[in-house]
């Protein structure tokens, strides 16, 4: 199989308001685990834009770097969707981040991607199943971060950590590493089938569930009974709810139509939370399924 494995360095962590300023692509063969192709762009964004020094001490990339090498979003557009084609993707935290924020870089210029009909496999959740209930040499929680991952397996971090090109090669060998431990069925899961962009939601099977809040695991078809107020804050009121997330809810709270439509028979078991707030810092099994 092909895939794409991909990476992004920005300007904050706020998917819907900050840029992108370098994003790498690297196609490679999962049959051999060869590298077949690779694209490496600095973006420059457009308008006044700012870098933190705390992001910039992070991935090293300054508003001058960008003057003189970066390049716009815009105008590498059609080499990024011929690159990726209909390929599925990989990432290292790409689904709840990198995905997501590359949708809301493109839609401010007016752009579009299919985000839908390919499988996005996210290694840091492979991670964070892999890891479930084990503890470090001083009895804490595993570190899933990319370069522990790395670590884990190679027993040595790799180079260049916080530039997306080197961050992408680590993707894939971490990848590489999962597969040959648990095989393809242990990687190929539902949830890599749907990006949720404002990052409320999860897919399982047919079921949407969701990954933050006071309800963080409930699916959608068990809110309307417990809660359905909470459902119509997320739509009405929540400053970051995404369009794509009102038009998955909606129909189950009576409003218009969409092509989501909503399932009526019980959905596969995550842990309820029955309309009750848990303890903070509280883990269930249904959190590490979640983002």
């Amino acid at each position: 199989m092909i895939l794409v494995c991909f990476d992004t360095e920005t300007t904050g962590l706020d998917v819907q308001k900050e840029h992108i300023i370098q994003l790498s692509l690297v196609k490679f063969d999962t049959d051999t685990w060869s590298i077949l192709d690779q694209r490496d762009w600095y973006i420059l964004p457009k308008g006044e834009f700012t870098i933190p020094a705390e992001a910039e001490a992070v991935h090293h990339i300054s508003k001058e770097f960008l003057s003189e090498h970066g390049v716009s979003l815009r105008s590498i557009y059609d080499e990024f969707v011929s690159f990726v084609g209909t390929h599925n993707m990989l990432s290292y935290n790409g689904n709840g981040y990198d995905a997501p924020i590359l949708h809301y870089n493109l839609k401010r210029l007016g752009l579009d991607f299919d985000f839908e009909h390919r499988t996005w496999f996210d290694a840091l959740l492979l991670e964070r199943i892999h890891t479930a209930g084990q503890l470090d040499e001083n009895g804490e929680k595993l570190h899933n971060n990319l370069t522990s991952a790395y670590t884990r397996y190679y027993g040595h971090p790799f180079e260049g950590a916080h530039n997306s090109l080197d961050d992408v090669m680590a993707t894939i060998e971490v990848f590489k590493a999962q597969i040959a431990a648990h095989g393809w069925e242990w990687a190929n899961r539902d949830e890599f089938g749907f990006i949720c962009f404002d990052r409320w939601l999860q897919k399982k099977g047919e079921y949407y569930y969701l990954t933050q809040g006071a309800h963080k695991g409930e699916s959608i078809e068990s809110m309307v009974r417990i809660d359905q107020s909470y459902l119509e804050w997320i739509v009405d009121k929540c400053q970051w709810t995404d369009d794509q997330t009102r038009a998955i809810i909606n129909p189950y709270i009576g409003r218009y139509t969409s092509p989501f439509a909503p399932v009526t028979c019980n959905p596969s078991p995550l842990t309820p939370s029955r309309g009750k707030k848990r303890p903070k810092g509280t883990i269930t099994d249904a959190d590490l399924c979640l983002f």
